[in-house]
């Protein structure tokens, strides 16, 4: 598979709807654990990597789309908007629509954290991202 069809619009939007539902479906779904143990904080670790992860690919998204023709800041800026939002909305969610779940602010510093964490990999790959993607665009 070719690099310019893996970042392609429908490809990555892909991706990023696969991703976001996951995330949905993790931060409201009520899980059976046959077996229960605990150890403190390993949820918080959960957050901060799925909201890393889904900070890479919305920011992917943004960038590499060319029907959304976003420059790397406009891409990092609304990226980090949109997933700092959507993990204060599932708290709230779990809050409100469930009984089974527990609202924790503790787990929105965890995904804000993992939103800044992935905007920081970014900033520092920045000249290698923006070379990638030139070189795509010449290869076409």
């Amino acid at each position: 598979m070719n690099i310019k069809r893996l970042l392609g619009h429908n490809t990555l939007f892909t991706l990023v709807v696969v991703l976001t539902s996951l995330v949905t479906w993790a931060s409201l779904a009520k899980f059976i654990n046959p077996v229960t143990f605990k150890i403190e904080g390993s949820d918080k670790i959960g957050h901060f990597i799925a909201y890393f992860t889904l900070t890479i690919a919305w920011t992917l998204f943004f960038f590499f789309s060319e029907k959304m023709n976003k420059n790397l800041k406009q891409s990092l800026i609304i990226t980090s908007i949109i997933c700092i939002l959507y993990g204060v909305l599932m708290e709230v969610l779990q809050a409100l629509l469930t009984t089974y779940r527990n609202s924790d602010w503790y787990d929105v510093v965890a995904n804000t954290s993992g939103t800044i964490f992935a905007v920081l990999v970014f900033v520092v790959f920045k000249n290698r991202i923006l070379k990638f993607k030139q070189n795509k665009q010449e290869v076409r």
